[in-house]
């Protein structure tokens, strides 16, 4: 998502934090002792998404973009959010991203990991969902959750470890479909669901 310009990492992140503050929920676990966050989930409720308008993209994701190379910057423009709409769209069906609560980011420090914490904050929003009968859409920074009617929780991942993670929280896989890179090469992105109460 960033060329491979790993000073651009941070920034990206800074941006979507914004974001979320402004328009969607952000979710953290906190070490009672020392204060330090241990784990972040950024959330947007229905009717909101990442970046959807000028106010949110004036928050840093702009001035990222513009950080980007050129051949990195076309792809965000052009080929991201293009390569995935049909794929989450499938998925999806018959709900839609503007229906469903999305996470579009939830990372644990490697100090606190194996504790339990994404799960928690996870089953946060979870909870809310069922207590509010919204469809729930889970995305990562290189993931997306998806829902259908009788799933609350979905996800779509890149990398072989989350997977492992998403059969161990016992999600159900759903199938993958390639996404082309910035390189003009290809990562295959699997989809799991996790069945819940009707919605």
């Amino acid at each position: 998502m960033t060329g491979g310009n790993k000073s651009l990492e941070g920034p990206l992140f800074r941006a979507m934090i914004r974001a979320c503050l402004l328009a969607g929920r952000v979710y953290t676990a906190i070490v009672i002792s020392t204060g330090a966050i241990a784990g972040l989930a950024l959330w947007f409720p229905p009717g909101k998404a990442l970046w959807q308008n000028d106010a949110q993209r004036n928050l840093g994701f702009n001035q990222f973009l513009e950080s980007l190379s050129p051949k990195t910057k076309e792809w965000w423009i052009n080929t991201y959010g293009s390569a995935l709409a049909p794929f989450i769209k499938t998925a999806l069906s018959p709900h839609t991203v503007e229906s469903s609560w999305y996470l579009n980011c939830i990372c644990v420090d490697p100090k606190y990991q194996r504790q339990g914490i994404a799960t928690n904050l996870i089953k946060m929003v979870e909870q809310k969902v069922r207590c509010s009968h919204s469809v729930c859409y889970i995305c990562m920074i290189s993931s997306y959750l998806q829902a259908m009617t009788t799933s609350i929780l979905a996800l779509c991942t890149d990398t072989d470890v989350n997977v492992a993670v998403y059969k161990a929280l016992h999600f159900q896989y759903k199938g993958e479909a390639p996404l082309p890179t910035p390189d003009n090469e290809y990562i295959d992105v699997h989809c799991f669901t996790k069945p819940g109460a009707r919605v």
